[in-house]
């Protein structure tokens, strides 16, 4: 019997039986994984910490026929802060959300592991506003999952000059000369293919010292959740209720 040492991190679960769970878990050394956690719902059952969404622990696990088993689980990061707000425990939902989305069970996927640790640690401790944020997580997560935006020249004919619209379909910019190739084409701020360049450049550590002006941010805004939803394939209703929440406090 196979036995695994890891980090992990909780993306989801599912409560099955009286007391167990099955974790859908992103790990530094194997990836994405299903695991379940036998027990883990009674009250003072050890393994209860390390089955929280987002939990963030050492893991001691063992591969059986179907699922990976947490034998022992040492918490290391609830990032409990995020629970006390709406908007922050959306928007972490959210993130979790993607990353199960882009990724394979069982395939190495260390960089994104640290990608979302480091960005629900930033989203717990408020020391970057949530939105650049979540702008920056979207950017690099589709980077990694083999969808960086082209943003250096011309996704249509690879002119490096007049870059002034943004094609979610051909995914990256058009200049002057390709605006018909993408009749629903973006037009762009001056500055805008600069601030996505920033937000996929930045370390998710660094992104408290970079200022976006608000209307570049309001454009680029729309423009990488259209971006994810398009190339992923995939409504996410977490970002649904993360609109909704918006729309009420603007009210």
């Amino acid at each position: 019997m196979a036995i695994i040492k890891t980090q992990g991190l909780v993306l989801k679960y599912t409560d099955i039986n009286e007391a167990d769970r099955i974790l859908t878990i992103l790990t530094r050394s194997k990836g994405k994984i299903k695991a379940i956690s036998k027990g883990c719902r009674r009250p003072k059952s050890s393994l209860l910490p390390s089955s929280e969404l987002f939990a963030f622990s050492e893991l001691i696990l063992y591969k059986g026929t179907n699922f990976y088993h947490v034998s022992t689980g040492e918490l290391r990061e609830s990032f409990y802060n995020i629970r006390n707000d709406l908007l922050k425990l959306s928007y972490a939902v959210y993130f979790a959300e993607l990353a199960d989305t882009v990724t394979d069970e069982d395939i190495q996927s260390e960089r994104l592991f640290l990608l979302l640790s480091r960005t629900l640690y930033y989203l717990s401790n408020d020391e970057i506003p949530i939105g650049i944020l979540s702008c920056a997580y979207q950017m690099q997560l589709m980077d990694l999952s083999g969808f960086r935006p082209l943003i250096s020249k011309c996704a249509n004919c690879g002119n490096e000059e007049s870059l002034w619209k943004f094609s979610i379909d051909l995914g990256g910019a058009l200049c002057s000369r390709c605006f018909t190739a993408d009749k629903n084409a973006v037009k762009l701020s001056p500055g805008a293919l600069e601030t996505f360049g920033l937000l996929l450049s930045t370390p998710i550590s660094r992104l408290n010292t970079i200022k976006i002006d608000n209307t570049i941010f309001i454009e680029i805004d729309k423009i990488i959740n259209v971006f994810v939803q398009k190339h992923l394939d995939k409504r996410f209703k977490s970002m649904d209720f993360i609109n909704n929440i918006k729309s009420l406090e603007r009210e």
